[in-house]
């Protein structure tokens, strides 16, 4: 049993959630969404392909028949029979070869609501940090997620919470999860050698290997960043390569020449068709 409060599913726990039938689907939407991206200009620099967490929220959506529940609100974004997840996407750095570099993601919040019963105007957080109580911080820290999840509990009688993560590197896109067991809390410390005046560094939440967390003073929240090299070289992600290739064209050029159809039929027609069967 892991050690660590976020604990990567394995491949195939993952595919007990999202078998072919799900990949179909989650294939279908990346392709769907790749219509919508802009195209550069010639001689422009390519673009990230940006998709909105709002529609990753939505493939999980179709390809689990789960019921959405978050709206940016609610402490989790999709419900099934038994469980919750988080769903997010995270942007991760790749080499001229379109390689994973050894680096870590973007960062996506864990937590960031305040509670008046935590946290008050005698002990807000910019004051401990002010005073270097860290330990406090995280105990308070640790209050308000283990809040956060129990109204899952209270609600719904669901306590197995999961994340569900895509990672996107450049064109391909990898889909990993992690399981969350909050009683593993009282395993964690501060990393006192790594924390400043405006962060706190968490040990034991997730192995290092895999991810990092910490408490960021300036924005107000426990954030987690992701080793996406170390998830996809250990085997733990279902992968997904778009082969998609951005296009230079003037699109205002193209319809005053009367050859916007044309661009459509060649260029983004065959990326719906691209889609799994």
């Amino acid at each position: 049993m892991s050690e660590f409060v976020l604990a990567p599913m394995s491949k195939s726990e993952l595919s007990n959630f999202f078998d072919d039938d799900s990949l179909k689907v989650i294939q279908f939407f990346l392709q769907k969404s790749l219509v919508s991206q802009p195209e550069t200009l010639p001689g422009q620099k390519d673009i990230p392909i940006q998709i909105p967490k709002e529609h990753i929220e939505q493939w999980i959506v179709q390809a689990l028949n789960a019921r959405p529940v978050g709206s940016g609100s609610y402490p989790v974004d999709v419900l099934g029979d038994d469980w919750a997840a988080d769903v997010k996407m995270l942007s991760c750095k790749v080499n001229e070869n379109g390689s994973l570099k050894n680096s870590d993601s973007g960062e996506t919040s864990l937590s960031q609501k305040f509670s008046s019963t935590v946290f008050d105007k005698n002990n807000t957080l910019d004051e401990l940090f002010s005073r270097k109580e860290h330990k406090l911080i995280w105990d308070k820290w640790q209050q308000i997620l283990t809040d956060k999840y129990k109204v899952v509990n209270d609600d719904h009688g669901i306590t197995k919470i999961y994340y569900f993560i895509v990672l996107r590197a450049g064109s391909i896109f990898h889909l990993c999860g992690l399981k969350l067991n909050l009683d593993l809390l009282s395993n964690t410390e501060i990393d006192y050698s790594n924390t400043t005046e405006t962060t706190i560094w968490i040990n034991n939440f997730i192995n290092k290997e895999f991810g990092k967390v910490k408490i960021y003073k300036s924005k107000k929240r426990v954030e987690l960043r992701l080793r996406p090299k170390a998830w996809v070289s250990s085997g733990l992600t279902l992968d997904f390569d778009s082969k998609f290739e951005n296009t230079n064209i003037n699109i205002k050029s193209a319809i005053q020449q009367g050859n916007l159809s044309d661009h459509i039929a060649d260029h983004l027609i065959p990326i719906l068709k691209k889609t799994s069967g």
